[in-house]
């Protein structure tokens, strides 16, 4: 696949990723219930827009012709990733402001990006 339709795969995963979470934290901003009728298919949403994120990441890497030692950059992704992965359960559990939340996938997507676009390091 050309490295085009992994950046389209990425950026689909990340819409389907904040859709996700922007809606499970909006409901429980409203009700203050974590529990939800929408719960798992947001959860759905949220592990797919990961999937897709994943997957089309490493194709770009390997687009690129990184596939030895990974430089830095990815690993910083790889960990907002992580935090991306958690942040749904978290916010279905009540763990934390969902407002909080909410901003903070934001922000990350926007260091994610940032990292992506300018590979500081």
């Amino acid at each position: 696949m050309s490295i085009s339709i992994y950046t389209w795969l990425h950026i689909i995963g990340l819409i389907l990723l904040v859709q996700s979470v922007g809606a499970a934290s909006f409901h429980r901003m409203q009700t203050g219930q974590a529990d939800h009728p929408h719960r798992k298919m947001l959860s759905i949403m949220h592990g797919v827009g990961l999937l897709f994120m994943l997957v089309s990441g490493f194709g770009m890497l390997a687009r690129l012709g990184i596939a030895g030692g990974l430089p830095n950059w990815v690993f910083a992704k790889l960990a907002i990733w992580l935090v991306f992965g958690a942040s749904i359960a978290l916010v279905n559990r009540g763990k934390g402001s969902a407002m909080l939340w909410w901003v903070l996938v934001v922000v990350l997507g926007a260091i994610a990006a940032w990292l992506g676009i300018f590979k500081p390091f």
